[in-house]
């Protein structure tokens, strides 16, 4: 139900989108100029090494007589490559290191944070009282909150991401390189996604409410423990389908169509995470322009 009842706002609402899309452009442009002193002597050094020439390699005898024993053992020698160059150029393992940690751990995370306050408001205003907010406008008027949530939720992410990693690296030398691991990767990475998004799914929708940050993810893990296989599963489905859109995407538009899927599925979960919220609290909310109740048996 909540997973319908999103995507009917979603599409009613498809302007979102757009705004969306507009902001992860800016962002990534931000993200991409902070990068570049970073990664442009590892690209160098990669390349000397023939890692990219490697990737190509792997891939062409993916299509051609190599099949999959050729792309695993095209992959592991770009492995090897990418291992020499570390153990070689301590420069590149430092700027890879820095990289690391002040662009993809603390600056994506951060900058790409800020949009789930004013998103959030936004949503709660249009299912609410049916009010259209500008995206906008309420990203500026929201901003100190946004800064204080995003700066409360990075620990938060980088520890479920750290314990998922780990879990990955567990596997992988567990099992080896062998064709089950894609798939046992890919099962432990949707299940601690969609863990990470059950806990922290009403956080935004709380603080929108007008529940502080620190108090809205209190409550954000009250509501999910108190109902954790709906909402756990809902997200699981979720993910599930939005990777396999996203993959089928990707390959049959050569990758395009993700200037659209990304910001699709933003919005997708921005609106699943506020009628969870409605949803789990009993409050009635606007589908498009028709007032819908909770069934009281799934509610708090």
């Amino acid at each position: 139900m909540a997973f319908k009842n999103a995507f009917k706002n979603l599409i009613a609402h498809f302007g979102i989108v757009w705004s969306l899309l507009l902001y992860i452009l800016i962002c990534a442009a931000g993200i991409v100029g902070l990068s570049l002193p970073f990664i442009l002597p590892i690209a160098n050094a990669f390349a000397d090494a023939g890692v990219f020439d490697g990737i190509r390699a792997a891939f062409s005898a993916l299509f051609n007589d190599g099949g999959w024993n050729g792309l695993w053992d095209g992959l592991y020698n770009v492995y090897l490559s990418v291992v020499n160059v570390f153990e070689s150029n301590g420069r590149v393992a430092s700027l890879t290191m820095l990289f690391l940690i002040f662009i993809v751990i603390v600056a994506f995370r951060f900058f790409f944070g800020l949009y789930e306050i004013p998103l959030a408001t936004v949503l709660d205003g249009r299912m609410s009282c049916n009010a259209h907010y500008g995206f906008g406008g309420k990203f500026f008027s929201m901003l100190s909150v946004s800064v204080r949530y995003s700066l409360a939720k990075m620990p938060i992410t980088i520890a479920f991401d750290a314990a998922m990693w780990g879990v990955v690296y567990g596997v992988t030398v567990g099992i080896g390189m062998s064709v089950a691991l894609p798939f046992v990767v890919i099962l432990v990475i949707v299940a601690f996604l969609s863990f990470k998004k059950s806990m922290l799914a009403c956080w935004a929708p709380c603080v929108a409410d007008g529940t502080g940050v620190i108090k809205g993810f209190a409550r954000s893990v009250e509501i999910c423990f108190k109902r954790f296989g709906s909402i756990f599963s809902t997200y699981l489905v979720t993910i599930l389908v939005i990777f396999a859109c996203g993959l089928f995407i990707t390959v049959f538009t050569l990758g395009v169509g993700l200037i659209i899927a990304i910001p699709f599925s933003v919005a997708c979960f921005g609106y699943l995470d506020a009628t969870e919220y409605y949803n789990k609290t009993g409050k009635r909310y606007y589908i498009d322009s028709v007032v819908f109740t909770p069934p009281s048996e799934n509610t708090l």
